[in-house]
């Protein structure tokens, strides 16, 4: 598989590596914007699952070619380097939960689920994003806003009972673009800092949760999937046009 990435940041993604993962890409397109009020908004916000939608979300970008995570920002070593680009040849991005003067704790995108760590600033660009999904495995549905504005509601096929789709706070790591768009994952598909509980292994890769289209439409609304979230591919193609990378994806 060719390593140089295609317009838009996008890469060919073979079939079956979806849940397994595949190559990030994708730019985050909104640069920041009276930063110093939206990110004490953002911040906090963010960091609760089970809160409602901020009007802007705090990305951290990868500005050097190794993240250094941290514990706590008191620790003086580092637990965790992140490659930026990454082995595939992709963009590094966090989603930020907490901010401390020189420091953004972040999510990561490894188990266990809502794993988090410490980043310096200098390490990292910050962008705004003011794009929310939020899922509701109960009814089925996957609603998209740009701030408090509804873009999209549509319904949703997810996991089924013995294969459940994780409930948290999550966000988009990359964007995939299908080698066969009429196949069992559409057109396009994110890639998810998400991980099944159950699978811990699929198609080669980790288990890692996608939100993509479908070959099977009429699945939509049921538990139907491994874990991942299913979506119209008209919805998917409209999504992977408008979605940046580090978008909050809340599961519940």
């Amino acid at each position: 598989m060719s390593r140089r990435p295609e317009q838009n940041g996008m890469r060919q993604l073979s079939p079956g590596r979806l849940f397994g993962g595949g190559r990030r890409g994708g730019p985050i397109v909104l640069t920041l914007a009276a930063l110093a009020t939206a990110l004490a908004v953002a911040g906090p916000a963010a960091a609760k699952p089970g809160a409602s939608a901020p009007s802007a979300s705090i990305v951290a970008q990868a500005a050097v070619r190794s993240v250094a995570v941290y514990r706590t920002p008191a620790t003086k070593k580092p637990f965790l380097h992140l490659s930026n680009p990454n082995t595939d040849g992709g963009q590094l991005v966090f989603l930020v939960a907490k901010r401390k003067p020189g420091w953004e704790q972040v999510r990561l995108a490894m188990r266990p689920n809502g794993k988090l760590g410490w980043v310096r600033d200098s390490s990292v660009d910050l962008v705004l994003d003011p794009y929310s999904v939020q899922v509701s495995l109960r009814s089925h549905r996957l609603v998209v806003r740009n701030g408090k504005h509804l873009v999209l509601s549509t319904r949703a096929g997810v996991g089924r009972s013995v294969l459940p789709t994780p409930t948290g706070t999550y966000y988009i790591v990359e964007l995939l673009k299908q080698s066969n768009p009429s196949g069992p994952y559409g057109p396009y598909a994110f890639g998810l800092s998400a991980f099944s509980n159950v699978l811990y292994s699929f198609g080669g890769g980790p288990g890692q949760i996608g939100l993509h289209g479908t070959d099977d439409p009429a699945a939509l609304g049921t538990d139907v999937s491994h874990g991942c979230i299913r979506v119209k591919n008209s919805i998917i193609a409209r999504l992977a046009r408008i979605l940046p990378l580090g978008t909050p994806v809340r599961i519940a």
